[in-house]
């Protein structure tokens, strides 16, 4: 189910094996497999070989699973082996890490294609109106998909990782444990769209009810496929995840060459590709029901839980603007707006990638990067989304009236203001990589908050006078707080090490 946040994927898809030692207070510790307080990661844990452990879209997770709308989530990566795995086997050539790094960005690329398509179909098969009703319908799903796994995409991918497990029944677990997260995730959406929708858009509650029990599916595919990121079976990931990505669109198309498709049936269809997605992960999954699974799934909950923290005050801020839209503009304008997240989406995937080696670099205790590391990689991701927003500011609106329509192209203002917040939000994933990797996952949860609380302050000063262009720059705003306290965040550990090791 092609997004997203969202991956992160990201997701994209959009993710990390964690330093218990590395942080600086207990609050920032967290729990590793097999235990109940912190441990230490594996001396080579950092090894860059190109896995992306993500519980949202990002460069390896880009547009799976998050309602059929493109918004990536946080990323980070990690693939790590035991010492003893390391020394038991040769490590892959620099040639055969690249290219499996390769084909995994180039079905990012892929997916990201798929997305914009979507966004295509989403926009001509529904118009305007339509667009901003399905937004709605799917709008809590996109809210609390990511929350609700509570890291369990994380966790999984670390015991894949670290081979404790044997496979088989560590896919079982991964199954159990996304129904599990699915149907309480589930119950949570049904809740929201009962008593948390606007009165004049709660017509739309019983469909968004509906738009519920993908959450099911969805979260049934993002575990279970990080047993594949975890142990570096990316052929079988890029397969299911791709799958999972083209199952929407595909239906969406099809549907539209035999009938016309109304929000009703699109949001059938947007179940039935959840159905699809999990489908692809348990095809040829033995005894399903009756094997033996591992670890159970009350473990697995209480190992993801900092995770989980982690991830709720990120997905919150992520998708705060999308909740905005949704109370305080009119159905119209909400269409106008959630057409163009799509179309902004890649602008996240450069830096995304980006994210992979910073988090590797991170957990590698063999390496630190030093500050003019950290000046060469933050400035050159600087230029290149800038160079990529201004080149994307000046096509977007010819592209927009080509393939949307001259009925969408009101829309065209808010992809001149939803680029650099793309932009900005791909290099935070890959600063929020950096401080997974060195064992601080709590550290950028305070800048969220704030970040949060600008946002919110600019929209209700400003939402009466210029709608939802406010809640655009709003969001744009807190893009840049985020990015400046992070930033600063990084700097601080890299001084913070090499002061150690002088």
């Amino acid at each position: 189910m092609p997004s997203d946040r969202t991956s992160t994927d990201s997701s994209a898809p959009g993710d990390s094996s964690i330093l218990g030692d590395r942080s600086d207070s207990s609050d920032e510790r967290v729990a590793t497999v097999g235990t109940d307080g912190t441990s230490e990661c594996p001396p080579n844990c950092g090894e860059p070989t190109g896995a992306d452990c993500s519980a949202s879209q990002a460069s390896a997770d880009a547009g799976l699973a998050v309602a059929g709308e493109a918004v990536p989530g946080p990323a980070n990566a990690y693939q790590s082996s035991s010492a003893e795995e390391a020394g038991a086997s040769a490590a892959p050539s620099k040639f055969a890490k690249a290219f499996s790094f390769a084909q995994t960005v180039g079905f990012a690329f892929g997916i990201v294609a798929l997305q914009m398509g979507q966004g295509i179909l989403l926009a001509r098969l529904l118009g305007p109106v339509g667009r901003g009703e399905y937004a709605t319908t799917v709008l809590y799903v996109q809210m609390l998909l990511y929350i609700g796994l509570f890291g369990g995409v994380e966790v999984i991918c670390r015991y894949a990782a670290d081979r404790t497990v044997e496979t088989i029944k560590l896919r079982r677990a991964a199954m159990w444990l996304g129904l599990t997260t699915g149907v309480v995730t589930t119950g949570l959406v049904v809740l929201c769209n009962v008593i948390a929708l606007p009165d004049e858009k709660a017509y739309l509650m019983s469909l968004g009810c509906l738009c519920a029990f993908s959450v099911i599916g969805q979260h049934v595919m993002l575990i279970m496929t990080a047993v594949d990121r975890g142990a570096g079976d990316f052929s079988k990931y890029n397969v299911r995840r791709f799958v999972s990505a083209a199952a929407f669109p595909a239906l969406l198309l099809v549907a539209a060459l035999v009938t016309d498709v109304t929000l009703n049936l699109a949001c059938v269809l947007f179940v039935i590709a959840s159905a699809i997605s999990m489908a692809a992960c348990v095809f040829g999954l033995p005894k399903l029901a009756t094997g033996e699974s591992e670890p159970p799934v009350k473990r697995l909950l209480k190992e993801s839980r900092p995770y989980g923290v982690s991830m709720l005050a990120t997905d919150l801020f992520e998708r705060l603007d999308l909740l905005l839209v949704m109370w305080l503009v009119p159905l119209l304008t909400q269409g106008f707006y959630a057409a163009m997240v799509p179309v902004v989406y890649p602008l996240t995937v450069i830096p995304n990638t980006l994210g992979i080696y910073l988090f590797n670099t991170a957990a590698d205790r063999s390496k630190r990067l030093r500050t003019s590391d950290v000046h060469r990689i933050l400035g050159g991701s600087i230029a290149i989304q800038t160079v990529s927003t201004i080149v994307f500011i000046i096509l977007i609106g010819p592209l927009v009236k080509l393939v949307y329509g001259e009925e969408f192209a009101p829309a065209i203002v808010f992809a001149w203001w939803l680029a650099p917040v793309s932009a900005i939000k791909g290099i935070l994933q890959g600063l929020d990589s950096y401080v997974k990797g060195r064992g601080k996952p709590l550290a950028p949860i305070r800048c969220r908050i704030v970040a949060s609380v600008v946002m919110l302050g600019l929209t209700a000063a400003f939402v009466g006078s210029y709608g939802a262009i406010a809640i655009a720059v709003a969001a744009l705003v807190g893009q840049v707080i985020c990015l400046v306290w992070l930033s600063a965040i990084v700097y601080a550990d890299v001084r913070e090490q090499n002061a150690v090791a002088e």
